[in-house]
């Protein structure tokens, strides 16, 4: 490349951008110096004389209504001709500013490249004539002593001047033309609103041509209820000379509608102001619509058929449905919204709000979370809780948002199915009581012949009779264990507290008021337990039910398997405790009936049964499974056809 090559200044502080537009003047004999910031620029230009600097807008630290300031102000330096990139379309309108501080032109991201080389190669022709110029000047300067050669010189220079005039005037054509058909509407107004002239752009947001528009009042295009504010807008224009902006909505020759954005800036001695016209009718119907989304979000938010509130990271429920503060306040004129969430949280619940929490801030959400709730009136109710976390745009979370029911009539309807379902297989159980209490009054019975028989032969001694009667207060003792059981387990458990019990005390308290029952139908019941299960906390009466109803469940289908078979089999019941991996399982298996796929995975549903019409609730194993998930263990159910069952119940060890 030659000394006489013309330099450019491209400044943007994308590198990518630099290089693409470096690659598409890499056909064009010119030297392109780049710079990804203002004071970079400022440097290669101290140092260099550009035939024209192409500046990015939008720059950290200094941007490029900055630095072509800056540029503009150096002393003893050429005028640079500058060109402004912007990559957004409103930045645009913020040409004026440009103007002001030296721009030339405006280019937008994506560059066209034809329009990029043409307004490039204009200014290295006007460059190139330049340097011809000093050139010439300069060669004038040192032939001083031959005025004849100098004349013919200054002739040349003069004739260059003038085609460099020349093509002056056709660049300004051509950037009339560039105005004309500029992507942004342009038009100029004197004070009293009159339209000076528009370009093509322009008259189409009025819906004509600039012919039809020329001396009209740009007030005639304004909705009535805007004026003021367009008044307001143009006196700051022209009266404090101020840059502003402003939206308006402009009615077009056609009578449609579209919203714009206006700003000016004063020109021509401040007689005339410069207006530029951005469309924004998409914008203005996306914040619409944004708004009737709001609008539809609240409603549905206020008129929910669940508590919905929503909280704050530090705890306030900034918004709460009609539901929720009338779960909150009842028979109270009150409003939640203000308060801090854990006001209405008592203190025995506050492990469980703990609980819920952990799980939607870890796991994003909490579903179905069973506890205490207080009103405004400190009276508590049972509620049911799932929880959310409500994300920005750039996912951060924002809020939480809590779904609440009240629960307190639905655990009154589940304890009073649980204790149908008890009495039911109490009922069941009826006939095995029996067998349970006639064994010790036979033994009774047998004892009290023994000593009459003793006393008619006068063979009785005071140790015989002692013997016999301890043995007599034995089994009415085990009478009574029975029956007082019997009487325990049919009373409402919610009056017992949670207690620590002994798994394996509770399961043969269930088998002896059933063991004799098996025996009589010749089933074998086999318990083997784990003498090294710990206690556990909870109601044991809950999870004697449980078992008792697994044992008369899997007793129910040796009977039904008897029926269907139509020949003996050992029929047996096998039971077991034991620990694996800080668990504590039960597994109760039967060589009854058995079940079909399609019947293992909803036998846990509520009213769901596999015994004939008349013989089952279908209540008993959803009400155990419940019963074993307040004690955070877990059921599972295998079992074939014709082969038997296996229940395990697994629970975690605390």
């Amino acid at each position: 490349m030659n000394r006489t090559t013309s330099k450019i200044l491209i400044v943007d502080d994308n590198t990518f951008y630099l290089s693409v537009l470096k690659a598409i003047l890499r056909n064009i004999e010119v030297e392109v110096f780049m710079a990804t910031s203002g004071n970079e620029a400022l440097t290669l230009i101290n140092q260099n004389d550009f035939a024209l600097a192409i500046l990015d807008i939008e720059m950290p630290e200094m941007d490029g209504f900055e630095l072509a300031k800056h540029i503009q102000d150096l002393k003893n330096r050429d005028v640079v001709p500058i060109i402004f990139l912007t990559a957004y379309f409103s930045d645009e309108i913020q040409m004026f500013k440009g103007y002001d501080n030296g721009a030339i032109d405006y280019l937008t991201k994506p560059i066209n490249k034809t329009v990029f080389i043409s307004k490039v190669k204009i200014f290295l022709e006007l460059d190139l004539q330049k340097r011809k110029m000093i050139a010439n000047k300069e060669s004038l300067q040192k032939s001083k002593a031959d005025l004849e050669l100098k004349q013919k010189e200054l002739e040349l220079q003069n004739i260059q001047l003038q085609k460099a005039q020349s093509e002056t005037d056709e660049s300004r054509k051509k950037f009339t033309k560039l105005y004309d058909f500029a992507p942004t509407g342009y038009f100029t107004i004197c004070r009293s609103g009159s339209i000076h002239d528009i370009n093509l752009k322009g008259a189409r947001f009025f819906g004509g041509e600039p012919s039809n528009l020329i001396n009209r009042n740009f007030k005639e295009f304004i909705s009535s209820e805007m004026l003021s504010d367009l008044d307001e807008f143009l006196f700051q224009v022209f009266e404090t000379d101020t840059q502003s902006g402003i939206e308006i909505r402009l009615r077009q020759m056609d009578e449609k509608t579209t919203f714009i954005y206006l700003e000016g800036a004063l020109i021509d001695d401040k007689q005339k102001c410069l207006l530029s016209m951005v469309d924004i009718t998409d914008q203005k119907t996306a914040q619409i619509a944004l708004k009737e989304s709001e609008d539809l979000y609240h409603s549905l938010l206020k008129t929910s058929p669940d508590g919905i509130i929503i909280i704050s990271l530090d705890g306030i429920i900034k918004e709460a449905s009609n539901i929720a503060i009338d779960l909150f306040a009842k028979n109270s004129d009150d409003n939640i919204e203000g308060n801090h969430f854990s006001e209405f949280i008592p203190k025995a619940s506050r492990r469980s709000l703990a609980k819920i929490f952990k799980a939607t801030v870890h796991e994003g959400m909490a579903q179905n979370l069973e506890i205490k709730l207080s009103r405004i009136d400190k009276s508590e109710f049972t509620g049911e809780i799932s929880s959310s976390q409500i994300k920005g745009n750039n996912g951060e979370l924002k809020a939480f948002m809590a779904v609440i029911r009240d629960i307190s009539e639905r655990k009154l309807i589940e304890k009073q199915l649980r204790h149908s379902e008890r009495m039911s297989g109490i009922g069941e159980l009826a006939t095995g009581m029996a067998h349970e209490i006639n064994q010790p009054l036979n033994t009774i019975s047998l004892i009290i012949d023994n000593i009459v028989v003793s006393l008619e032969n006068k063979t009785i001694t005071e140790i015989y009779l002692k013997t016999k009667i301890n043995k007599v207060f034995d089994n009415i003792s085990r009478i009574k264990k029975i029956i007082d059981h019997v009487r325990t387990f049919a009373r409402d458990q919610e009056d017992f507290a949670q207690t620590t019990f002994e798994i394996n005390n509770s399961i043969n308290n269930c088998i002896s008021m059933i063991s004799e029952q098996m025996h009589h139908q010749d089933i074998f019941l086999s318990f083997i337990p784990d003498r090294e299960i710990p206690a556990i906390k909870g109601n044991p009466y809950r999870f004697e039910q449980v078992i008792l109803n697994l044992l008369v469940n899997a007793k129910d289908a040796i009977d039904e398997k008897k029926k269907k078979v139509g020949k003996k089999f050992r029929q047996r019941i096998d039971l077991f405790t034991r620990i694996i991996d800080h668990a504590i399982y039960i597994e109760i298996t039967d060589n009854g009936i058995g079940m079909k796929p399609e019947d293992v995975d909803k036998v846990l549903l509520p009213f769901y049964t596999t015994k004939p019409p008349g013989s089952g609730t279908g209540l008993g194993l959803s009400i155990s499974y419940g019963i074993i998930k307040e004690l955070g263990g877990d059921i599972g159910i295998q079992s074939k056809l014709q082969s038997g069952t296996t229940i395990q119940i697994k629970i975690p060890i605390h």
